[in-house]
């Protein structure tokens, strides 16, 4: 894992999923180049301590869903400031979940 080839793969769901940069001073390639430094540098910490593929696949997993949920967080909390009054479950049907 480099981080040129996590960035290669977020190019690769940003084109399903675009992410909108419009009110930050970063722009996609940035904030793709930090974030996917980070995530080989925390993988990097993680083999540095002793653990196997296989447990760092399954704590780097648990820190991606972790930030999806924190997502989805954000996105219910944005809704409900601009008053849009759908519920959680409306909102997640909307989006191909439950």
């Amino acid at each position: 894992m480099t981080p040129e080839t996590v960035e290669a793969l977020m190019e690769d769901i940003e084109r399903e999923d675009p992410l909108d940069f419009g009110m930050l001073s970063i722009d996609e390639h940035e904030a793709r180049c930090l974030m996917a430094n980070h995530f080989c540098q925390v993988d990097r910490t993680l083999a540095d301590s002793g653990l196997d593929v296989e447990a760092r696949l399954e704590l780097m997993t648990a820190i991606a869903a972790h930030a999806m949920v924190e997502n989805m967080l954000l996105n219910v909390q944005r809704l409900q400031d601009k008053g849009a009054g759908e519920d959680v479950r409306a909102w997640m049907r909307r989006h191909g979940m439950g």
